[in-house]
């Protein structure tokens, strides 16, 4: 067994064992190795100490009970807090705010298990993100974690600095050459944008061992309410148009320096593998396959945003005010941006009972129509919006059902498939 394997072991003890007491001298006698060592390869891995991490895992898992009916006190108890008050200073330290303003803001989604071996999964904690800053000559004050005010999932690689700044990090130079570029360009032709603040030394970034961080302005705005596009779909029209500007914007820029993707491709090896375990009407798999065929050598391709989901569009007064987070942006089928921003506002209300999906068909086309007044879609992209509708879905699927971490989520996304294909035939 490698190291990374008994780190894993570990992570997966403690998500084993959270409602009891668990130290970090049980886990490294476990794996074999002395205290000292056992919390290096430990932090190497996970980016902060054994007892941090279970502290912060017995939090969000006590506040997703909270968030589902279970009284505070109970919850606070059962995960091994003495007090309600100590769960409460644990809380407010990790978050950056209270258990009953998190579970006001953000939908109370059970918490993923984290495995390592699966993907890279490298968490900093605020005290590293404060040494990091050392690297910019600003002022600021609280630092607080970044979180989905749809989902309330965590975004992990991302801070808020004070009111002003946003700071991320990624194993991945490219990723931020891209974002800061995107950023530059979109800033000269008008737009709002993460523009990256200068560091000491006059670089746009910093290197930390093996991660990279930069940190950017804060666009003054909040991310997208999916409800407040189903209070009112017309508002979806907006979405549209601020796509196509963006789109406008984005298609100026060199793409060379961008991954091409191979959507169709994708699309082909995601079909064959959720016919094993997702249920299909007769001839929709092969009608689907055969008529994006036909049509997707005629769809123009460009530079996008490729993440376009109610998190990453920002909102201030009623105005689309701009979009953040280009971490995926790649060259790909314009229309894609269309159908996913769509298809992100459906998963993320779906299981919502407060919520009449059927809105959704009326926003999907406004989000249409606001898009082609400023951007002018051909027949064939016309044509094609639903076969990438049901191809983003089935490549989102297969994605979904590598990892247990997105076990949810696929099964959302499965009901969903079904949903679309009695709603929005071919």
């Amino acid at each position: 067994m490698n190291r990374r394997e008994i780190i894993q072991k570990s992570l997966d003890y403690i998500e084993n064992n959270l409602k009891a007491e668990i130290t970090a001298d049980e886990l490294c006698r476990a794996a074999g190795y002395s205290y000292a060592h056992y919390c290096k390869i430990f932090k190497a891995f996970v980016g902060m100490p054994p007892a941090q991490y279970i502290t912060r895992r017995k939090l969000i898992h006590a506040v997703y009970d909270i968030a589902n009916g279970t009284v505070k006190i109970d919850s606070a108890l059962r995960y091994g807090f003495e007090t309600y008050a100590g769960f409460y200073k644990a809380f407010k330290n990790e978050y950056g705010c209270s258990p009953s303003e998190f579970t006001k803001r953000c939908k109370g989604e059970k918490p993923y298990r984290i495995n390592i071996l699966e993907e890279e999964h490298i968490l900093i904690s605020k005290k590293e993100i404060k040494k990091i800053l050392s690297g910019w000559d600003i002022n600021y004050g609280d630092i607080s974690n970044v979180f989905s005010i749809n989902t309330g999932r965590q975004n992990e690689n991302t801070f808020y600095v004070g009111n002003d700044y946003v700071i991320k990090y990624t194993p991945d130079l490219m990723k931020i050459k891209n974002n800061i570029a995107i950023a530059k360009a979109l800033s000269n032709e008008g737009f709002e944008s993460s523009l990256a603040v200068k560091t000491v030394y006059g670089t746009d970034y910093l290197q930390s061992g093996e991660l990279y961080f930069f940190l950017t302005k804060r666009i003054s705005g909040c991310p997208l309410k999916c409800s407040y596009i189903y209070k009112n779909p017309a508002r979806a029209f907006k979405i549209g148009e601020s796509i196509a500007k963006l789109h406008i914007a984005l298609n100026k820029i060199d793409k060379r320096d961008y991954p091409e993707a191979d959507f169709f491709g994708d699309f082909v090896s995601s079909l064959e593998k959720i016919k094993g375990f997702v249920s299909l009407p007769n001839g929709f798999a092969e009608k689907l396959s055969d008529n994006l065929q036909s049509l997707y050598d005629s769809l123009p391709q460009q530079l996008i945003h490729r993440d376009i989901n109610p998190s990453n569009i920002l909102i201030r007064n009623e105005v689309f005010c701009g979009f953040i987070d280009f971490d995926l942006a790649e060259v790909n089928v314009k229309i894609f941006d269309i159908c996913y921003a769509a298809t992100s506002i459906l998963s993320e209300t779906f299981s919502n009972d407060t919520v009449n999906n059927d809105e959704w068909l009326t926003i999907f086309k406004n989000i249409i129509v606001g898009y082609n007044r400023v951007n002018h879609l051909s027949d064939e992209e016309m044509k094609a919006l639903p076969y990438v509708v049901y191809a983003i879905q089935t490549v989102c699927i297969a994605f979904f059902s590598k990892s247990d971490k997105y076990k949810d989520l696929c099964k959302t996304n499965i009901d969903m498939l079904g949903w679309l294909i009695e709603k929005l035939p071919l």
